[in-house]
């Protein structure tokens, strides 16, 4: 073969080699992008009161019964379960449990110290000045109580373990401990056999160490943040890096969610002494579809929004386009 036709298929060879690259990587980019999503809620009855000034149960029904919202995540709060060490309160948990159920929804319950909404560990008074060691063992004794409470309630789906644990940037909370989540996660599995979710940050977090401990791993998204030296920020990251990222743990778990995708302002003073006009910079109802077609380009099948407390009240301050748009949302990723 002559030099000529020798360098002749090596360019052909390069050439098809590129052709296929190009081709793989693409159809890796473009792989598994979700027509629909379940778009489930995150709900705070304490949100709604303290901050809003609403009544949490009309907050929970019109989520149910207007929006048309089935799939929730709920938190048990130790700080209102455990106001005195051994006398235990389920009121309130009850109540949001019931009327789920009335409508045939089902239930994330978070579980544990560190759990949703500011400032992410909800530690009763009494805690104050006990050492570490014996704050854990409590803690292990309050899940043991919780699980074993709502074990035989079947709108409990899945058990959420502590809140984005393994985060030491945010939350007023003691450093992470991987080992007393192992703990936390073998005291769990031990007491029913429903899936353990554990949650991560989608930028700050590594996610494998949170996906080799669960059964169901929930990130959280946050595209648009405020901070007191860069002001309003919205994050350049693109859907490929979380696709890119949810593959790597695939492997490791039966399920990959958004566990909080953002659908409220983050806050730089409390939403209702901020204008109104500063929160729909910084959210309103063309950013929450765009979130929810962004967390689809992502791939996964199930979103949990952020902000069901923050919508009513828009609604009750006679702004109802961000309520009216999750309700459009609802209705279209209805399966």
């Amino acid at each position: 073969m002559s030099r000529r036709k020798r360098i002749f298929l090596s360019v052909i060879l390069i050439i098809a080699a590129s052709q296929i690259v190009f081709w793989a990587f693409f159809i890796y980019l473009n792989w598994g992008e979700s027509e629909k999503v379940v778009v489930g809620a995150t709900f705070s009855p304490y949100v709604a009161r303290d901050n809003f000034e609403l009544d949490p149960k009309e907050v929970l029904r019109a989520s149910l019964d207007d929006l048309g919202i089935k799939n929730y995540r709920l938190a048990a709060n130790w700080n209102v379960i455990e106001q005195k060490p051994g006398q235990y309160y389920f009121g309130d948990l009850d109540w949001q449990l019931s009327e789920i159920a009335k409508r045939n929804g089902s239930v994330v319950l978070a579980i544990g110290r560190r759990l949703p909404r500011w400032p992410e560990c909800h530690d009763p008074g009494w805690l104050k000045g006990m050492e570490e060691e014996a704050v854990q063992a409590r803690v292990l004794n309050l899940l043991k109580i919780i699980v074993n409470r709502y074990k035989n309630n079947d709108t409990i789906i899945a058990w959420q373990i502590e809140n984005e644990p393994l985060l030491s940037l945010f939350g007023n909370c003691p450093p992470p401990d991987i080992d007393f989540l192992k703990k936390e996660v073998d005291l769990v599995r031990s007491l029913d056999s429903r899936p353990l979710v554990l949650t991560a940050s989608g930028e700050l977090s590594s996610w494998t160490n949170e996906a080799k401990l669960a059964d169901w791993l929930g990130f959280s998204l946050y595209r648009t943040t405020w901070s007191p030296g860069a002001g309003i920020t919205s994050y350049p990251l693109t859907s490929i890096y979380y696709k890119h990222r949810a593959r790597i743990v695939k492997p490791l778990v039966k399920k990959i969610f958004v566990s909080e995708l953002q659908a409220e302002p983050w806050e730089r003073f409390p939403l209702t002494q901020t204008p109104l006009v500063e929160q729909k910079i910084m959210m309103n109802k063309d950013m929450i579809a765009k979130e929810v077609k962004f967390a689809k380009k992502i791939g996964v099948d199930e979103v949990f929004l952020w902000g069901v407390e923050w919508w009513y009240w828009l609604k009750e301050q006679g702004d109802d386009a961000v309520w009216n748009k999750v309700k459009e949302i609802v209705a279209e990723n209805m399966r």
